[in-house]
């Protein structure tokens, strides 16, 4: 019932009302300026919003989305390229530890994580170092992860579908940058 008070009936479902907050924020809370509320988080225009088009691109364009995948949505637009990147297994600390390293090939990534291809088993629940190779948006970007899932691919038997969160501000931050720089 809380829940239903604090969120808007016409407006943006990420904006509540009592905290005058918006939920999409990446980087802590966002608290709109006046106008920004009554231009876009307190009526439908909401969609023309700039954090919401950033956030949600799929919806803000005009692609409405089922029950499933709203329930399922990424906050984050998800950059489908790729690029060659080595992972290894990592202590709590980032240091190397153990002997799994190999190259994978990401399959798309975002400000938050990245799916990759991988031929080798990641031992579960690995914490992970990446080291992404020349052609990456950020050369050389070095970060830390943690493996959230993983499948067999089902176009190529001998390959494995991982799913990896960073677990470091660093990369996030770079890549949100990269992502939004139009050079890019």
């Amino acid at each position: 019932m809380q829940k239903e008070e604090e969120k808007s009936v016409s407006g943006c479902p990420y904006f509540n009302q009592k905290m005058k907050s918006c939920g999409l924020s990446a980087d802590g809370i966002y608290l709109p300026p006046q106008v920004h509320v009554l231009t876009h988080c307190l009526t439908l225009k909401y969609k023309d919003c700039s954090i919401y088009t950033r956030f949600i691109p799929m919806e803000s364009e005009g692609h409405p989305l089922s029950e499933e995948a709203e329930a399922n949505r990424r906050r984050f637009k998800r950059i489908p390229e790729q690029r060659r990147v080595l992972i290894r297994t990592c202590s709590p600390e980032g240091l190397a530890v153990g002997d799994f390293a190999e190259m994978a090939s990401t399959m798309d990534y975002s400000p938050k994580g990245m799916r990759i291809i991988i031929n080798k088993n990641i031992p579960p629940e690995s914490l992970l170092l990446f080291d992404f190779d020349t052609d990456f948006l950020i050369p050389r970007l070095q970060g830390f992860a943690r493996l959230c899932w993983h499948r067999k691919c089902q176009d190529d038997p001998h390959g494995i579908e991982a799913g990896l969160v960073f677990k470091d501000e660093f990369s996030q931050k770079a890549i949100m940058l990269a992502m939004s720089d139009p050079e890019n």
